[in-house]
């Protein structure tokens, strides 16, 4: 009996040197293996053995657990650097060669100048600063391709006839609704990107000042 309590005490010893378990699994643990120990100083060896075989579980069921978190050591995570930044921007630039109608030229123009800011903070190892505007201009860039696509839809639908103006865009406090159709219906027919922009501007300043109202206004 003490052979295996001695073995238990080892293998748990051996999961605490790793500092992956957190202290209260290790106290856990620590806790069982001194009752299993007080059982057997008082030969009470059928409640020793239970504790003993909770405690077998136990490392059975954490060891591989620690045999994976040394697997990560030796194989550590990719982290961001100069090589897989200066990727993506050459994605990004290619998407904005690619989908150029989709993007109004001062967003276009835009967006090269930021992308020629991250390069110059890579070219200065400044690669956190490079990282996060880099993927803000990426999220910015799919959101910018997301709305001109559905302006693209949009056009399409109302030249076959089968556009419908969503509500929110057609009430506000100080526009008609007929006024705003002839306007988008001129504007869009040069410009959808224009109308579906203003749209967005639209609905989220008339969805402040919803908020803004008092209630009892409401």
């Amino acid at each position: 009996m003490q052979e295996r309590v001695d073995s238990i005490r080892r293998s748990i010893d051996s999961i605490r040197k790793t500092g992956t378990m957190p202290h209260w699994r290790m106290a856990y643990a620590e806790n069982l293996l001194t009752r299993a120990g007080e059982y057997i100083a008082v030969d009470r060896e059928p409640e020793a053995r239970m504790v003993l075989d909770k405690l077998a579980r136990w490392v059975e069921t954490h060891t591989p657990k620690v045999a994976e978190s040394s697997a990560m050591e030796k194989n550590p995570m990719m982290f961001w650097n100069a090589d897989m930044l200066r990727g993506i921007i050459a994605q990004v630039r290619k998407t904005l060669t690619d989908k150029k109608m989709l993007v109004p030229s001062m967003e276009r123009d835009a967006i090269s100048r930021r992308l020629d800011l991250v390069e110059k903070w890579i070219a200065e190892n400044n690669i956190l600063d490079a990282h996060q505007e880099l993927l803000a201009l990426r999220g910015a860039l799919i959101a910018r391709l997301r709305r001109s696509y559905r302006a693209r839809l949009a056009s399409s639908d109302y030249r076959s006839g089968t556009f419908v103006q969503p509500a929110g865009t057609l009430v506000g406090p100080y526009n008609a609704r007929h006024t705003l159709e002839e306007t988008f219906q001129v504007v869009g027919e040069r410009d959808p990107i224009w109308v579906e922009d203003f749209l967005d501007i639209y609905n989220d300043l008339f969805r402040i000042v919803e908020r803004l109202v008092p209630q009892d206004k409401k």
